[in-house]
């Protein structure tokens, strides 16, 4: 328990500290947590290679080969082979070699120096992810533990954007932008609205009503409050619109396939969130709808989508390389000439641009498995304390995947760290559902079975 106990401190510290330096964007910064990062991994391998528990065979090999991949990337290639797998990069090469006539071979990335720092962030979140998925197994009965460094971190995010909101400026906590901030707090956001929800159907089954569990689900839920407010004053769009969306898709989760019943919760559920929708948002926010809604504004996201599947075109089985996009896009880039775009503001497309259908095909595979398991956790039928986990993952999953269609979150080393995080908890459920509800199911029956057996023998 002790070794556990300071394995997660440790991770979870890895992960604050990141989360503290702006979301770990600086190059310093990125160093300092890999690296703590790297020494955590091998030591948990040390103490507990042994014991580890099996992961299923497509979790390991797709979390396995998205890094190789990126890796592959960084593989410098002759220009005959390039001439097949990228002809737009050997074009690269060849207006390189006038001014550097060695120049015989070149990487699939057009900007190997970034695709190297990005490989190293790959590698770290896959260790995030391989690292929570062992200890959720080990914690077993108590998974909901592992959660408590994420609620705890993003709880003191919220409390510190809260003075800043009322300084007359956004909320961003110790980002750098809003809008990453609240992606910070969407994904934390379901875990503390399902934790009091399941307490609370716990204290109603055993007929405990005391002060000692009411203690945590007051706590937990004054969290989700404290934390959907800090999303709501940093006055990003999407900040506010992505929770509500997670509340509606973790409701249909949790009382889907009762009939007529759960379309009537789902069908109240999604009338209070149009109600929420309407009478939450802050003047200011409501400017910022009305702007985003105007010509301009979604005149230029388009603009920059539009110009950006050009770069697609140019490279798109094995991708300009992860973190390219920069430099492969200033060749197609017509509109705004002066202003450089690092970022295409739509995760999913950035992804598909830089790893080409190849890489963005792994990590759909790893992600869509990922899904499916949590997805089967959260089942009806399944373990109470494994299913509303598995809800609140799933909720988690919604809010960023909405949020990723405008904009980089992915892309903030903490917000990806957190993302993994909750992929290696969420699809650790569904074997742990499995075995619990067998044994419970078993527990249920051996005492009929025992007096099955007692009349025969008598």
């Amino acid at each position: 328990m002790v070794k556990r106990a300071l394995f997660l401190f440790t991770l979870a510290a890895v992960w604050g500290y990141a989360v503290w330096r702006a979301g770990g964007v600086v190059g310093f910064d990125r160093k300092v947590f890999l690296l703590a990062l790297g020494i955590a991994g091998l030591c948990y391998w040390l103490v507990n290679r042994r014991g580890a528990a099996p992961m299923p065979p497509l979790l390991r090999w797709t979390g396995c080969l998205l890094p190789a991949y990126v890796a592959l990337q960084l593989v410098p290639l002759p220009s005959g082979v390039l001439a097949t797998l990228s002809p737009a990069r050997l074009e690269l090469l060849r207006a390189v070699k006038a001014l550097s006539p060695g120049e015989r071979a070149a990487t699939l990335s057009v900007a190997p120096g970034i695709t190297m720092n990005h490989f190293l962030l790959v590698c770290g979140y896959a260790l995030v992810f391989f690292l929570t998925y062992q200890m959720a197994a080990a914690w077993g009965d108590r998974r909901w533990v592992l959660i408590l460094p994420l609620v705890v971190i993003a709880g003191a995010q919220a409390a510190l954007g809260i003075p800043q909101a009322l300084a007359g400026h956004p909320a961003h906590g110790t980002y750098v932008d809003r809008d990453h901030y609240a992606g910070l707090l969407e994904m934390v956001l379901p875990f503390t609205l399902v934790y009091p929800i399941y307490l609370w159907r716990e204290m109603r089954a055993r007929g405990d009503f005391s002060l000692r569990p009411a203690v945590p689900v007051c706590l937990v839920a004054c969290i989700a409050v404290l934390i959907f407010t800090g999303s709501l004053l940093s006055l990003s769009r999407m900040g506010f619109v992505a929770p509500l969306f997670s509340i509606l898709v973790m409701g249909i989760v949790a009382w889907g396939g009762n009939g007529w019943r759960s379309a009537a919760i789902i069908a109240l559920l999604g009338a209070a969130l149009i109600a929420g929708f309407v009478f939450l948002p802050s003047d200011q926010l409501i400017a910022r709808f009305v702007q985003s809604a105007s010509e301009q504004g979604a005149e230029g996201r388009l603009t920059l989508w539009r110009e950006s599947l050009k770069v697609f075109r140019a490279f798109p089985v094995f991708g300009c390389g992860l973190g390219g996009f920069e430099s492969a896009f200033l060749r197609y880039k017509v509109s705004a000439p002066m202003v450089s775009d690092d970022h295409a503001h739509n995760d999913y497309l950035q992804f598909l641009i830089e790893l080409g259908i190849a890489g963005f095909v792994i990590g759909a595979t790893l992600f869509a498995a990922i899904l499916f398991k949590a997805a089967r956790a959260a089942s009806p039928g399944r373990e109470p304390r494994h299913r509303f986990l598995a809800i609140a993952g799933i909720g988690a999953f919604a809010a960023i995947g909405l949020h990723s269609f405008v904009d980089f979150n992915l892309y903030i080393p903490a917000n990806a760290m957190l993302l993994a995080w909750i992929a290696g908890v969420a699809s650790s459920l569904e074997g742990a559902g499995q075995v619990q509800h067998t044994a419970e199911r078993n527990h249920h029956f051996e005492p009929a079975q025992r007096n099955q057996h007692a009349r025969r023998a008598y």
